[in-house]
């Protein structure tokens, strides 16, 4: 199949940076944009207003819906017949722990799969699961009379569920090929700018979705930004929330620290792209921005913040979202393995942890270690 036709399946902000490096990197005549209301908080309509830089042939969006299983995969699953017919060679998608984004890729086995960074999860499903051959791993659903309902609706629009052979992997990260995942490098061009100012007396530090996802206490985690806010004395700091954040929560760090909030409601990457003098530093403890950031703007000093190995037990036990290889404290000592040989990316350990330069883990472990 050589036809030049693209499907890309989206439903974060953030995949309009992919969508539009995949459109300088590959040989793209006509594409197709498919996108749902999947996601927390106010991730979709970000990406409604991210789209009008586009200029797809078709455009499917797939509105939120509640209620039965049939309804919840109908509303989707009712395009893929007419995504079948367009004969697409490739089909790009960026969530592996979506489910309608699964099925969507499954349905249309004569098209070449390709994931785009999902952020940090990229990482994750490299050590966990491409090193192993697997590009799936959904938790079975235990509700056997919703599973067979599900089933059923799936044949209905002849959805199928079967994994790709091979995947290609079009990714900011350095990662290794292997025998079943070709590797492209995504360069973020469109999004690259060298400041020629940029203000020395400010941080911008990018909040994590610790709290809401059981990582650690609003207290604890408070503590670990009173703790940084040390590390930068003298320097103004500006927090930017996770966009899963809690108000309450945002209204404590407004009450225990002296950082300046902003809430920003697009990519953090385009408001310092737009910037005239951006901060000197960007900082957080393991945002995927981090490594976007350190890509796309030389002249900023990009710091990871390492809290140490007990800083996040509470991810130990928190709910793992649809993947059952690993567990959160997993994934964020994955990630922290990585941003530490990234030489793009400073890793310092937060005041008090005595933390080794280079503690790393062992196997499984990521290419390049």
């Amino acid at each position: 199949m050589k036809s030049g036709k693209a499907l890309f399946v989206i439903d974060t902000p953030s995949q309009v940076f992919n969508v539009t490096e995949a459109l300088r990197a590959y040989p793209i005549v006509s594409y197709d944009v498919m996108i749902c209301d999947c996601c927390r908080a106010d991730a979709y309509m970000q990406l409604k207003r991210l789209l009008v830089s586009l200029n797809p042939k078709h455009r499917i969006d797939v509105e939120k819906v509640s209620g039965p299983i049939e309804d919840r995969i109908g509303i989707y699953a009712k395009h893929v017949s007419w995504l079948k017919a367009q004969d697409y060679q490739w089909v790009f998608f960026s969530n592996i722990r979506q489910q309608w984004q699964r099925d969507v890729v499954c349905s249309l086995p004569q098209s070449q799969p390709v994931l785009m960074d999902d952020g940090n999860a990229t990482l994750v499903f490299y050590r966990y699961l491409f090193t192993r051959r697997k590009f799936f791993d959904f938790p079975p659903d235990l509700d056997e009379a919703r599973a067979e309902k599900a089933h059923a609706t799936r044949l209905k629009y002849g959805v199928a569920v079967d994994e790709p052979a091979g995947l290609e992997l079009f990714t900011i990260f350095q990662l290794n090929a292997l025998p079943w995942l070709t590797v492209r490098a995504n360069p973020m061009s469109a999004l690259c700018r060298t400041h020629g100012s940029v203000d020395q007396d400010l941080v911008l530090f990018l909040g994590i979705g610790a709290v809401e996802l059981g990582y650690a206490t609003s207290a604890q985690y408070i503590e670990y930004l009173q703790q940084v806010a040390h590390m930068y004395k003298g320097k103004r700091i500006i927090y930017q929330p996770h966009r899963i954040s809690s108000p309450e929560l945002i209204e404590q760090i407004g009450q225990h620290t002296e950082f300046e909030l902003m809430r920003l409601h697009e990519p953090v990457e385009d408001w310092l792209y737009r910037h005239p003098s951006p901060p000197a530093q960007v900082v957080s403890f393991f945002s995927m921005a981090l490594s976007t950031i350190s890509v796309c703007f030389p002249s900023i000093r990009v710091t990871s913040i390492d809290a140490g190995p007990q800083a996040w037990m509470g991810a130990k036990q928190s709910h793992v979202w649809n993947l059952t290889c690993c567990n959160n404290l997993d994934i964020i000592h994955t990630i922290m393995d990585y941003l530490k040989v990234d030489p793009a990316v400073s890793v310092l350990p937060l005041i008090g942890t005595n933390l080794e330069p280079q503690e790393l883990l062992s196997p499984p472990a990521l290419a390049g270690e």
